[in-house]
């Protein structure tokens, strides 16, 4: 068996599919200035470097691909990471495998004191899959030792070119996160993980766009909320194999009793679990809520991406944390006396009010 045929065994792909082309689709101001289609092969992170960015406004570069090389949707990553490009999946598109290596490498270097910002998105009705390297040789075949070495040797580069994007940062700015990293690895060369939850995208910094933004705010929604901020606050627990087990064990450990309050004519509290001897808390203040509705309403009758980007309305909240043993009503005095510990300030997608349960595909368009 010759060495092309082993090495061919390495590459990332989910089916025999016609080679990719990239096509112009419109200008910065495009859903897509630019339009990958087809299987990932060596050359096409070249074509990518080629692609006017127009500077620093940006171009935005959507994909529709089962994959292909894993080397070269590693080195496509390298090549977006670099330029100012926003990476998309549409609605009915895929993106799997090596081109989703090269879409974590969506991202714009923006504001007057510049600092980078992660802009990769997939719409509802969009895959987007991920899966580990392998090294999958025919059944049946015979091949010399030394073929073999060499072409394990090239499947590690690859899993180490892997480990190399998952340390990957700019500003603060990571390209791929513990849960996800975790979930590409434990997930099989013939098998697919694909992002098809809420929880699912937000613990795994996937930004999903095209998503009406609530303009009617109940209870249960800011339960939501508060679940989600905590699932992305705690990030990946190594014993849990997906996003809905992480899920269940948060609501698992929720309190009883009344879970929102709303205090000093101000702030709503959500309490939701406890860990050992800590109760945990979402506070948000009336001008937040304010400040995102006016974001909603605008959001919702404006371009799907403006300049070129998803730029989804959030909510900014404050996580705390009290003595597990209060009474609530000892909850709600100590907050509204200020004495909660702040643990962090974290902004949520629109799209957080929503269950973490939910299918991206059933999250209602605009």
């Amino acid at each position: 068996m010759k060495l092309a045929t082993v090495l061919a065994a390495i590459a990332l792909t989910a089916a025999t599919v016609e080679a990719g082309e990239i096509t112009t689709q419109g200008d910065m101001f495009s859903e897509c200035t630019y339009k990958f289609e087809g299987r990932l092969e060596p050359g096409d992170a070249g074509k990518v470097a080629e692609l006017d960015t127009f500077g620093s406004a940006g171009a935005s570069l959507c994909l529709n691909s089962p994959g292909g090389s894993l080397p070269e949707g590693i080195k496509m990553f390298d090549v977006i990471w670099s330029r100012q490009m926003h990476t998309r999946v549409l609605s009915g598109d895929i993106c799997e495998s090596a081109c989703a290596i090269a879409w974590l490498g969506g991202g714009v270097t923006m504001g007057t004191a510049p600092a980078r910002i992660p802009s990769r998105s997939i719409e509802p009705g969009a895959l987007l899959g991920f899966h580990a390297p392998r090294l999958d040789l025919p059944e049946g075949g015979s091949y010399p030792a030394e073929q073999v070495e060499q072409a394990f040797r090239i499947a590690l580069k690859s899993a180490e070119g892997l480990f190399d994007i998952k340390l990957t940062t700019q500003d603060s700015a990571g390209a791929l996160n513990d849960f996800l990293y975790a979930r590409i690895l434990e997930t099989p060369g013939d098998r697919m993980f694909h992002i098809t939850t809420l929880a699912e995208a937000l613990m795994s910094n996937v930004l999903v766009s095209a998503v009406r933004a609530p303009e009617k705010i109940l209870t249960a929604n800011l339960v939501h909320l508060c679940e989600n901020a905590w699932l992305v606050q705690r990030g990946v627990d190594v014993t849990l194999d997906d996003a809905a087990h992480h899920l269940t064990l948060l609501r698992r450990g929720a309190v009883t009793g009344e879970r929102v309050k709303y205090i000093n004519a101000a702030t709503w509290v959500v309490r939701m679990d406890v860990e050992q001897r800590s109760q945990y808390l979402c506070v948000i203040g009336d001008s937040d809520f304010g400040f995102y509705l006016q974001q909603a309403r605008d959001f919702n009758t404006a371009p799907a991406y403006i300049n070129g980007g998803a730029e989804p309305p959030t909510i900014r909240m404050g996580l705390q944390q009290v003595d597990s043993r209060q009474t609530v009503e000892q909850v709600w005095k100590e907050v509204e006396d200020g004495l909660g510990q702040a643990l962090a300030t974290v902004d949520m997608p629109h799209y957080a009010l929503l269950d973490g349960a939910t299918a991206l595909a059933d999250l209602p368009r605009r």
